[in-house]
């Protein structure tokens, strides 16, 4: 069998089991743990322990604070065990190999990039950089109680009855831990500072490195390849070779990020951001915002 052949059902936020631990907000946020509970009388093992692959529709993070996990994720194998943070992007290929019985787990799942960080879009595509190229990352035990204390603060907040600004609180609480993790990201590249990177790898960091300058006005890869001197063909070759994503991909969640960020500002008219970005008419625009969201940049503006 073909690997376009192979079916995978989709795992929608929706979708994540209900293990008397759950909470979900406005359809945008879930967060699920099983602390204190065993796996054998779990619900959150059916989700945690399919047999079957899946492709994930929203963002994922998983906190392990004991035991183990060993998952397949676009074809790249990891094992989530204690102090380990498990970050899965939208559109990912998931699939459970093997559990331990004793493995306790906080689950975040986010449907909406505007949820946390929406206007650091460097720091954004920073962070989807570094977990495109690994999904997951191991922290010291004192960040690993400080995300736990938050998780647990932000528990609260959204259970406190009568309160009625909950996705607000929980998007502060969120954004703590967007910062934080965005400096785990930074620690952990200051130590590597002394490795030796592929060509392909200093290709593909030049590349987004011109992505990052360029994005605005240039979509074609023929311009990012004449910069680097190559070839388009090879060029995209190179890209999804070292980040298993098309180069095209990287350009349009670059625009696309930019674009909600316009949009949700205040700013601007749907027309202006469409102008801002270079797009030559509102409905270009408003077809290639759709393609990448799934709603039109109107209906996510008022959104």
């Amino acid at each position: 069998m073909k690997k376009e052949d192979i079916p995978f059902k989709e795992l929608h936020l929706l979708m994540l089991p209900d293990t008397g631990r759950t909470l979900m907000i406005d359809d945008d946020l879930v967060l699920v743990d099983n602390i204190g509970t065993s796996l054998d009388t779990d619900p959150m093992s059916d989700f945690v322990s399919a047999t079957y692959p899946f492709k994930l529709t929203f963002a994922l993070t998983m906190f392990c604070l004991r035991g183990f996990m060993r998952v397949r994720l676009n074809l790249k194998e990891y094992t989530l065990a204690e102090n380990d943070v498990l970050v899965v992007l939208p559109g990912s290929i998931g699939e459970c190999l093997e559990i331990s019985a004793d493995v306790e787990l906080v689950v975040i799942g986010l449907s909406d990039h505007r949820l946390v960080g929406g206007k650091e879009a460097a720091m954004s595509m920073a962070m989807l950089k570094f977990f495109t190229s690994t999904s997951l990352m191991h922290i010291s035990q004192a960040d690993m109680d400080e995300s736990i204390n938050l998780y647990r603060l932000m528990r609260a907040k959204v259970e406190q009855p009568g309160y009625s600004f909950k996705l607000e609180a929980a998007t502060g609480y969120l954004q703590v831990l967007f910062y934080n993790a965005y400096q785990w990201i930074t620690d952990y590249n200051r130590q590597q500072v002394q490795r030796v990177e592929s060509r392909q790898q200093q290709l593909f960091e030049a590349f987004l490195e011109l992505v990052q300058a360029h994005y605005a006005e240039q979509r074609s890869m023929s311009f990012y390849a004449g910069k680097l001197c190559l070839t388009p063909k090879y060029l995209s070759q190179v890209i999804l070779e070292v980040s298993d994503r098309h180069a095209t991909d990287w350009i349009r969640d670059y625009v696309i990020l930019d674009a909600k960020a316009l949009l949700k500002s205040g700013r601007y008219t749907v027309q202006q951001v469409g102008d801002l970005l270079n797009f030559s008419n509102a409905s270009f625009f408003g077809k290639y915002f759709k393609a990448a969201v799934g709603c039109t940049p109107r209906k996510y503006m008022l959104g």
